[in-house]
């Protein structure tokens, strides 16, 4: 604009018709192109994300229904799509007046994470490049990719605790032992309520049962950055989810933690989901300590097995894993080790695995499995 005000100036101020006609040109070209590009767009887009959650490596699909609802013709227009910090891009073709239709697009789905996917944004153009205006359509959205979960096989028990064998308060209630009375709580089923020893304390009492067969799995993460790439520490993020599954098998509760300090799920816990999701936005941490973790563990409640999952292993950590074999019938170390910088290692009352990534860590663990 201001090239056409200064040629048309200076053909005034000269006299030169020349210089008039190009500014008169120049003005009507930033005239038309503003007129253009500041015309309201009719063209409408709906976006819908299916899956909302899938498996690393997974399809997702997103599907654009666009339609023109203006009486003009809209141009092939290109669609951005943010992803993350990833830019997706799809083209929409020429619509006629009232025509509709539809494009699907594949959003990238290989790295775990829980990933925010902005509106769908339209940039429009005037036929000289000179403007542009974007436009967003729908809503900001979430997709969570979680690890992938390889087949693992579940660990067999063991031995078989005897029902009458040791109990504690922190054990799951249920029908199968008596292990002592308590003081009734509401929702408590009232056949279970000690009608003698309530009438000689005056209060309701209730006789508290054990089930101290039932598997409890408990899954520990080492999240220090030291001991991994980046590689190997996606491979024990998927490793540690597989576990999970493969523990969860029937309902079994399980619990996951962290050397950050995080703790999730336990005795009560009989859905693996809330932990899936949990891992799904996991990081390395510096911060957090194995050796401390593994000594919380000797003031909870024990299970039928343990599960340490690690990079590179350090051989230090390893008397902190036996001195649980009284609270756990198994102790399992898997290391993700793409080096195995460490070697073969054997300890007294663990099996150790080391593997160079989660596919290799699957093959070793159920060869362990069926042992």
């Amino acid at each position: 604009m201001l090239a056409g005000l200064t040629a048309l100036v200076l053909g005034l101020w000269l006299g030169w018709t020349s210089f008039d006609l190009l500014g008169l040109g120049l003005l009507a070209v930033v005239a038309l192109g503003l007129a253009t590009i500041l015309r309201p767009s009719r063209l409408a887009i709906e976006r819908q994300i299916q899956p909302p959650r899938v498996p690393k490596g997974s399809m997702a699909i997103a599907f654009l229904t666009f339609a023109n609802r203006g009486r003009m013709t809209v141009g092939t227009t290109v669609a951005n799509q943010p992803f993350g910090a990833i830019q997706v891009r799809t083209v929409i073709p020429r619509l006629r007046r009232g025509e509709r239709g539809t494009r699907t697009y594949r959003l990238p789905t290989t790295r775990r994470g829980i990933f925010d996917v902005g509106p769908v944004e339209v940039t429009r153009r005037d036929p000289f490049d000179l403007f542009r205006v974007s436009r967003r359509h729908g809503h900001p959205e979430r997709i969570w990719v979680y690890p992938r979960v390889l087949g693992f096989h579940a660990l067999p028990a063991g031995q078989t605790r005897h029902l009458e064998g040791p109990s504690s308060d922190t054990s799951p209630q249920g029908n199968i032992t008596f292990h002592r009375l308590r003081e009734y709580v509401v929702g408590d089923d009232l056949r279970l309520v000690h009608w003698r020893s309530s009438a000689r304390t005056g209060r309701l009492v209730v006789k508290h049962n054990v089930d101290t067969s039932q598997p409890y799995s408990v899954v520990l993460l080492d999240q220090r950055p030291g001991g991994y790439t980046e590689e190997s520490f996606e491979s024990a993020v998927d490793v540690a989810a597989s576990v999970l599954v493969a523990a969860s098998a029937n309902k079994a509760p399980v619990e996951l933690r962290l050397t950050d300090g995080a703790t999730i799920g336990g005795p009560r816990l009989r859905e693996v989901g809330p932990l899936i999701d949990y891992l799904t936005g996991v990081s390395a941490d510096a911060d957090g300590s194995l050796q401390a973790q593994l000594l919380a563990l000797r003031r909870a409640r024990g299970g039928t097995s343990l599960v340490v999952i690690t990079g590179v292993l350090d051989r230090a950590d390893l008397p902190f894993v036996a001195s649980l074999r009284r609270r756990f019938e198994r102790l399992v170390v898997v290391s993700i080790d793409p080096e195995r910088a460490a070697g073969p290692v054997r300890f007294p009352g663990i099996a150790v695995i080391t593997a160079a990534d989660a596919d290799e860590a699957c093959a070793a663990w159920n060869v362990q499995a069926h042992a």
